[in-house]
């Protein structure tokens, strides 16, 4: 991508040519108002002849006011991109100053919200896991206590082992 000087908004050139239509239609515009005044003016002295002489006196009082009316035009443009500049870059600072800050705040806040939902969450599945997972190990002590006392029944030994419950109660894990 080629970089053109003229697109550069510090240029003058480039400022011009940005404000050049607002600054015609400016000119265009105090033109038309500073002449339809003269006209008002002119046309009711009543010392004209006829109506050439109306626009030829209409005509000598627009003429010298045509370097003010471009003058004019290009400060109230100029004046107007200001402002338009200004209004910018204060919505900008409060936006930065005052906006952003809030919005941080409330991101923060839901993150802060989120966590704690989460926490939450995760220990009524992590109870609810640790239901499932204590059942398991459960039913697994109670399979090889009752193998065990199968083996014990089968081989005619006398079985003493207390069932699991109760070992756990006392502290054991189900073997003696």
């Amino acid at each position: 991508m080629d970089h053109n000087p003229n697109d550069d908004p510090l240029n003058p050139l480039a400022v011009a040519r940005k404000l050049l239509p607002a600054c015609l239609a400016v000119i265009f515009a105090l033109t038309i108002v500073w002449t339809w005044v003269a006209y008002r003016y002119e046309s009711t002295r009543g010392d004209h002849a006829d109506g050439f002489d109306v626009a030829m006196a209409v005509m000598d009082r627009v003429s010298p006011s045509a370097l003010l009316i471009v003058i004019v035009a290009i400060l109230a443009v100029t004046v107007g991109d200001l402002i338009g500049g200004f209004i910018v870059v204060t919505a900008r600072y409060l936006g930065n100053k005052f906006v952003k800050p809030l919005i941080e705040k409330r991101r923060e806040e839901g993150r802060v919200e989120g966590r704690v939902e989460g926490k939450a969450e995760g220990r009524v599945e992590g109870k609810a896991e640790g239901r499932v997972e204590g059942r398991a190990e459960e039913r697994l002590l109670w399979s090889e206590w009752n193998r065990r006392r199968e083996e014990a029944d089968a081989a005619g030994f006398p079985f003493s082992e207390p069932p699991p419950d109760r070992a756990q109660d006392n502290g054991a894990n189900g073997a003696e």
